[in-house]
């Protein structure tokens, strides 16, 4: 008998009646290292759920067929005894947080199972060294950027020692090398410990080298994908036709945002210092750099979220200091890392439709505009859900087309592509690329440099607080692209050829 079974298993979510999960066959052996893909919102995390006994706690789960773990059914057994045996790293990390601090959330696990403290404090140190976060110990989570705080999602999951580890996507918030840190170690550990590994991710390139068994959950049904770049390619496919309805903007050549010697400290940390930078209309810029190195905090100092230490920061002509943040809801439209920070309302509709409202620009016009576009999004079957029954990558499509609708002059978004297939990411590329195109501006934090390369106007890459790169991609060295600019950071090539 293999280590995991999956024996006709279909699942519907509570108060529907179409099947999310049909007839799903599947024997998965010991120590097997095994991929699962497929479009946003197909029902990967669902899967993942279901294998980790979760889903069986609802009070009437509408499930048939089974799922066996070393011969255990996960369908009849409580959550605690299922938690002993698999382990599930969600695709939001704050979703599985229960405690304050690093060192908590790794033991609060460990302490329910009744280790004694000399081997949580092992297993604690063990489990960060594995993803390189050895530096976190003593941090509170909220300090954590979003890279930082997967690394310790992992971490907690990894301390269980379990017998098959499931990840949903748990390489979307880390820089390129901590990527393929996180999936050589993952591949050492199964060989080293026998471990079963299932990672539900859209990065198969950086996965192919370790030989992994490959499926897609197309439509409800699981199959083996034979040809990755075959399948990549076709999956590379997307067009937006959100762009019919953008207008032109005509705007001259001042800059929307212009930091000059800018410093942010934090706590009394320095996040940012020393920040030169413009942002011009008409420009699509990709923010990029290690995890913890200040993106989100530039973004957010943008919005007002955090005052100058030092240097100033002008926007729109004027000094950011003297603006109120709501005075720029019509300029700025702003994305947050979490798509969980900017759900406000108890409907699909009613999310889309708020900034609009907000503004007094809900009419018959913008009303059939976001009418035809959740359709296009495939969400007009979800008008009247709340928008957390939807998949990660639904809501970040919803977080968006809220922002969009009124046109803001400067877009900035935290980490967008997260949960979105590629074949969503290269339509969404496209349409932010011809959105900066028409007059506006785009800043879009992102680890992905292929993406970047095609679809991007420049890069602005931080380090430590630090702009250490600044250019255009056409500009840009043929390696960094290809590393994602992480030996850009690795071997610290701008010292003697950029500073």
């Amino acid at each position: 008998m293999s280590w995991v079974e999956i024996n006709h298993f279909t699942y519907s979510y509570p108060g529907t009646k179409k099947p999310v999960l049909k007839d799903l066959t599947l024997s998965i052996d010991r120590g097997a290292f095994v991929v699962i893909t497929g479009r946003s919102g197909g029902g990967k995390s669902t899967l993942g759920k279901a294998l980790a006994g979760f889903i069986f706690q609802d009070d009437e789960p509408a499930y048939s067929g089974s799922i066996v773990v070393n011969g255990l059914d996960m369908s009849q057994i409580p959550l605690f005894e299922a938690s002993l045996h698999v382990a599930y790293v969600q695709q939001n990390p704050e979703d599985q947080f229960c405690t304050l601090t690093v060192d908590d959330e790794i033991a609060f696990g460990l302490e329910n199972h009744c280790l004694p403290p000399t081997e949580i404090e092992r297993r604690i140190t063990d489990s960060l060294a594995v993803v390189q976060g050895l530096a976190l110990r003593g941090r509170y989570l909220s300090t954590l950027s979003g890279g930082e705080k997967q690394k310790v999602a992992i971490a907690s999951m990894l301390a269980l020692s379990p017998d098959v580890l499931i990840l949903d996507e748990p390489t979307s918030n880390l820089d390129p090398l901590a990527t393929q840190n996180v999936f050589e170690t993952l591949f050492n550990m199964r060989e080293d410990q026998n471990l079963t590994v299932i990672i539900i991710e859209h990065k198969l390139s950086q996965l192919t080298r370790f030989h992994p068994d490959f499926f897609v959950l197309e439509d409800g049904e699981l199959q083996p994908i034979a040809d990755i770049p075959a399948f990549q390619a076709s999956f590379a496919k997307g067009k937006l036709t959100l762009s019919e309805t953008l207008t032109d903007e005509v705007l001259d050549d001042d800059p929307f945002v212009e930091f000059s010697k800018a410093g942010v400290n934090i706590n009394d940390h320095t996040i940012l210092h020393e920040i030169d930078l413009r942002l011009v209309p008409g420009e699509f810029v990709a923010l990029m750099g290690p995890n913890g190195s200040g993106k989100s905090t530039l973004l957010e100092t943008i919005m007002g979220f955090h005052q100058l230490s030092s240097g100033s920061l002008n926007v729109f002509g004027n000094d950011r200091s003297s603006l109120r943040t709501y005075a720029l809801v019509n300029k700025i439209g702003f994305i947050f890392q979490n798509p969980d920070h900017q759900l406000f309302t108890q409907s699909v509709w009613d999310e889309a439709a708020l900034t609009l409202k907000n503004l007094d620009l809900l009419n018959a016009d913008s009303t059939n505009r976001i009418t035809r576009l959740l359709d296009y999004l495939g969400l007009s079957e979800r008008i009247n859900d709340h928008p957390q029954r939807l998949s990660y990558g639904e809501k970040r499509r919803l977080n968006l087309l809220a922002v969009i609708l009124h046109q803001p002059h400067l877009l900035l978004i935290d980490e967008f592509l997260i949960g979105q297939d590629m074949a969503n990411a290269h339509a969404w590329m496209q349409f932010l690329q011809d959105y900066a195109a028409r007059g506006h501006t785009v800043v879009l934090v992102n680890h992905h440099a292929d993406l970047t390369s095609q679809y991007c106007d420049r890069t602005v890459f931080l380090h430590d607080g630090l702009i250490i790169l600044d250019r255009p991609i056409d500009d840009m060295p043929d390696y960094l692209r290809r590393l994602g600019f992480s030996a850009f950071t690795q071997q610290k090539t701008w010292e003697s050829e950029y500073a």
